[in-house]
């Protein structure tokens, strides 16, 4: 007996299969998210249950015009990396964005859009990036660069996130050149806008108002809505679409005041929507909004009985056509589930208390499969909280956006801008009821999806579906009860962080934290600080399940090993906190912000861990400096592991006369592969198979060496390096005990 929803005939939702069908395809031979796949077989489904072949002639014709279609879209996007010289560029400036002395916007070649990073060299140079009229055409050199994959596991993909943008590459220029300016388009209008805010209100209000009015979220934006994004919130700015519903909606009403016929108002309300699509940064959320208002617009038009999923799959169909790989971008996932969850919920008859709250729990699969974590109060708050955004933060935001052009009292402002710092203090203290549940295997992301949709079915039935919701707190719960173990050297940029996960979560230890090495930089150089763990230790860790680290050891007190301890520590419970015995006394800045966390000193001798016997190798005393770096031993899956932090080649000689038999499979190559570590003596006598090196990617220091790199290959050691490979990582079954060395990235010399 099929399940209800998949009983009911409908025919426009039958030209999805052909975009889905191009769509893998692609997966087939681009690797894209794999959330097509499971639209696939459900529509498959439904289509068995169908017998108007007419139809299916129908969807093959449509695939035979979408198949290419998507095949040609990526081939565009592919190029291979050159240096440019000279080149005349385009510049989208919208996209425009300065902060300190870097310039970074999206620019266009030969109809290819490309994102491009420039270092200015002069406060005069910047004032002419930060002008209410920006130069338009450029002359540029540089090189381009592809767009890596994800370089941590579970990383932020940036290949998938702007070739789904329609992005080919990255350039960084060497050398800019303003060549003139040409005609004013819609980008530059909106590039005015966001000038005007930034003119006439303060930081807070004018990243708010931008934002919400014209989609435009600047570099402070991340920072005011931190506590949105942990509570769960932040749909309402980015996915909701509400404003573009509020702009359409009140055009209609002024149109319908006029006394204008229907077919008249629909034209004017198409070309407000298409202006407003690009007014407001051409988001998918943004577009998702438009064509749902015109196409429900259309069908009281022309009076047309289309089933509310038939219009979502409409939508869904034209969006493909115009973004081939729309199902790369996170948030054009999220828009377009949130919409069709909403969907199903209208027909549920239920309160809005009631349909807010199941909302909360039905969005959990998309949430968790995207970000590990899941917000308890998310359904609360956002019952709270929807109200305000409705009748106070949109109709307030816009009226200040009217306000850079017509009088409006500066009281307003101010009471604002009072309100947006009260609410993100009210969430901050709210942000400790996040749930790290980890990031779920795709099988399990299925089943969690198949629960959503059976649960719907039920309860559209008046059907109990309390098992339902046992197995999915099941499956969630096994998240991160993983029966593999990893060592993961993380890719932190030039610094190191090592982390390692026993299976079933059992003990977990945190070696180093990363850091951001600081250069003395004038005033109108300095750019926004970001705590770069935010971008690649704690998503590895969230979507790994690690709410807690039962052990953290800090090597030395260096600023590329040590500088998130504090942002770590704010982020993740720690139990113990490990500090070679000396160091302590450099690190009193960091020491005095620890709370909670138990410090122990620990020297050479000790062993740390209950299940996983981590042995200290070195140093006796330390100072903190690079050569009494915290040297660590440990077996695992029979597997010898040997971690040098930053230890020198002196360093080396004094560990092996200590330990003349010491012998490694791996190796953390010291100092990040520089030519002051990791002597002959160190590989003639330790003989390791891998050696992995972690270092920046295209570091100012040159790491690793030519030297080095020859020695390893001398000794025949086979090379792991994260500013090529991403992550490296060693993950062995508990089951099978099966063990291999895996990288995230492919690099081919």
């Amino acid at each position: 007996m099929l399940p209800h929803y998949l009983k009911d005939r409908f025919y426009p939702q039958l030209l999805v299969l052909p975009i889905l069908a191009a769509v893998l395809l692609a997966s087939l031979i681009y690797q894209p998210a794999l959330w097509n796949v499971m639209l696939l077989n459900i529509l498959l489904i439904r289509i068995i249950c169908m017998k108007n072949y007419k139809l299916l002639m129908l969807v093959f014709l449509c695939s035979l015009f979408l198949i290419p279609r998507t095949y040609f879209y990526v081939n565009d996007l592919i190029g291979s990396e050159k240096k440019l010289a000279n080149q005349l560029v385009s510049i989208q400036a919208d996209t425009v964005k300065v902060d300190g002395n870097l310039l970074k916007g999206i620019g266009q070649i030969q109809n290819k859009k490309y994102l491009m990073y420039y270092k200015l060299q002069s406060p005069v140079e910047k004032a002419v990036w930060q002008n209410k009229e920006l130069p338009t055409l450029v002359l540029i050199s540089g090189e381009s660069e592809k767009f890596t994959n994800a370089r941590n596991l579970n990383g932020f993909d940036e290949k998938k996130y702007y070739q789904s943008l329609g992005i080919s590459q990255k350039i960084y220029v060497q050398s800019l050149e303003v060549f003139k300016h040409r005609k004013k388009t819609l980008k530059d209008f909106r590039r005015y806008l966001i000038w005007k805010i930034d003119q006439r209100y303060s930081q807070r209000v004018a990243s708010y108002v931008k934002a919400i009015v014209i989609g435009y979220k600047d570099e402070w934006f991340s920072e005011y809505t931190a506590a949105y994004k942990m509570t769960g919130l932040l749909h309402l700015f980015t996915l909701s679409g509400l404003h573009i519903q509020f702009y359409l909606g009140m055009f209609h009403l002024l149109l319908k005041r006029f006394g204008l016929t229907r077919k008249i108002r629909l034209g004017l309300l198409s070309i407000l929507g298409i202006a407003l699509i690009y007014v407001t940064g051409e988001s998918f959320s943004t577009i998702r909004a438009v064509l749902s208002f015109l196409i429900t617009f259309i069908c009281l038009t022309f009076e047309l009985r289309l089933a509310k999923l038939d219009q979502w799959s409409i939508i869904l169909f034209l969006m493909f056509l115009c973004f081939p790989l729309l199902f790369w971008s996170v948030a054009a996932q999220l828009s377009l589930y949130f919409a069709i969850v909403l969907l199903y919920l209208n027909d549920l008859h239920l309160k809005n208390w009631q349909r807010i709250f199941l909302f909360s729990f039905l969005s959990l699969p998309m949430l968790v499969y995207h970000f590990s974590e899941w917000s308890i109060l998310g359904g609360l708050l956002t019952l709270l909280a929807f109200p305000l955004f409705e009748w106070i933060i949109l109709p307030g935001c816009i009226l200040l956006f009217l306000g850079c052009f017509l009088p409006i009292p500066d009281l307003f402002n101010s009471l604002l801008d009072h309100f947006f710092q009260l609410i993100e203090k009210s969430l901050g203290q709210m942000t400790a009821a996040n749930i790290t549940i980890g990031k779920p295997i795709f099988i399990v992301f299925l089943l969690l999806l198949f629960l959503v949709f059976l649960s719907f079915d039920r309860l559209k039935n008046q059907q109990k579906c309390y098992w339902l919701l046992g197995g999915a707190l099941v499956l969630l719960t096994a998240t991160p009860y993983s029966a593999s173990g990893m060592i993961a050297f993380i890719d932190v940029g030039q610094g190191d962080s090592i982390f390692i996960k026993l299976p079933f979560k059992q003990e977990t230890f945190l070696i180093d934290t990363g850091g951001r090495l600081n250069f003395k930089q004038q005033k109108w150089q300095i750019r926004q600080t970001n705590q770069v763990s935010d971008y690649n230790l704690l998503p590895l860790l969230k979507s790994l399940g690690c709410s807690k680290i039962d052990h953290l050891l800090i090597t030395h007190n260096d600023s590329d090993h040590i500088g998130e301890l504090i942002h770590v520590l704010k982020k993740i419970k720690v139990s113990n906190l490990y500090l070679a015995e000396g160091s302590q006394l450099g690190l009193k800045k960091y020491l005095n912000e620890l709370n909670e966390t138990n410090i122990q000193l620990v020297k050479k001798g000790d062993t740390i861990g209950r299940r996983l016997k981590m042995q200290i190798l070195s140093p006796q005393k330390s100072q903190g400096t690079n050569n009494d770096s915290l040297v660590t031993y440990f077996c695992l899956n029979q597997q010898r592991f040997l971690l040098t932090g930053d230890l020198e080649v002196s360093g080396e000689t004094e560990l092996l006369k200590n330990y003349p038999q010491l012998k490694t499979d791996f190796l953390k190559i010291g100092h990040h592969g520089s030519n002051t570590s990791t002597g002959d003596e160190l590989l003639k006598n330790l003989q390791p198979n891998y050696a992995i090196i972690s270092v920046g990617k295209k570091n100012r220091y040159g790491h690793p060496t030519e030297e080095t790199l020859l020695k390893l290959e001398k000794y025949q050691v086979n090379v792991f390096r994260t500013d090529r490979q991403g992550m490296v990582y060693y993950e062995w079954s508990a089951i099978t005990k099966r063990g291999r060395i895996k990288v995230l990235i492919d690099f081919l010399d």
